[in-house]
């Protein structure tokens, strides 16, 4: 197992392992005794191919949380990926020399010391386009081989979040929807989903919280324990009527408020907020 300057790696146990890119990103390596599954590519500064197979030779499965940059433009590295048909397009266009040099100069100066192991030019000039593309879609399951992985359907920070469910030992691989650093919630409808969506996608994991021990979000310390559940439920109830003081927050990706509640955070813009006050009134 060998970790780089660009990608740490840790076992998690259980034949899991997260692979950490840019002290930001965490991609999940998860090995059964027949096959792998990769889930997050990152936005594919370096090549991991050679952490993965210094940790497996076994046949890899590679699948997207979603379509945002930070998740799947390292799909440039591999020759299929599975993704939520409703995200190929959020992915497509986020595939541009533009994007890639936004975020990666906005992760060279919060990391200057990666300069030197990131071939900038050779970055830029990747796509994810050439990739085939698979989908995926609630209730598909990919056996390992001692280790059978449920997707689910979560919509809300996109229309096609999934994550990943190892039913057998209560795992839950929650991309950005289920997690207690941040959920980005300040773009357009048409390529994030409504906070009614979002609600109901809590609903959904609520009812199966028993089947739900350790969550692995795509950011922020891992494992988190599945009471985060209930309070995002929670904090969209209160983003409504306690939203007064929220404080301004800007990025490189857009703008909006940060709502703190408990310790979860959702950044939203007034507009999302609206639209979701005025669902819950009809």
């Amino acid at each position: 197992m060998k970790s780089t300057e660009v990608n740490k790696v840790y076992e998690l146990g259980n034949g899991n392992y997260c692979i950490k890119e840019a002290g930001s990103t965490n991609c999940y390596l998860l090995v059964g005794e027949r096959k792998a599954l990769l889930f997050d590519t990152g936005y594919g500064y370096e090549n991991i191919q050679g952490i993965i197979e210094s940790i497996t030779d076994l046949p890899l499965i590679v699948v997207n949380s979603h379509g945002d940059p930070d998740h799947a433009l390292g799909n440039c590295r591999f020759n299929e990926v599975y993704i939520h048909e409703l995200d190929l397009g959020k992915l497509f266009r986020n595939d541009n020399p533009q994007m890639k040099k936004v975020a990666l100069d906005y992760r060279l100066k919060k990391l200057p010391e990666l300069k030197n192991h990131i071939d900038y030019e050779a970055y830029l000039n990747t796509t994810v386009k050439n990739v085939n593309y698979k989908f995926v879609k609630e209730g598909d399951r990919f056996d390992l081989g001692g280790k059978v992985l449920e997707v689910i359907h979560l919509p809300g920070h996109s229309y096609g979040c999934i994550a990943l469910l190892d039913t057998v030992n209560k795992d839950l691989f929650s991309g950005d929807m289920v997690t207690r650093y941040n959920i980005w919630y300040f773009a357009l409808s048409n390529e994030q989903a409504p906070f009614s969506m979002a609600k109901a996608s809590y609903k959904k994991l609520q009812q199966r919280k028993d089947e739900i021990l350790n969550i692995y979000p795509a950011h922020g310390a891992i494992p988190i324990d599945n009471s985060v559940i209930d309070d995002l439920l929670a904090s969209l109830e209160d983003m409504k009527i306690n939203s007064a003081n929220d404080r301004y927050f800007q990025s490189f990706a857009g703008n909006g408020y940060e709502h703190h509640y408990k310790d979860t955070l959702i950044i939203y813009s007034r507009s999302r907020l609206q639209e979701f006050i005025e669902q819950d009134e009809k």
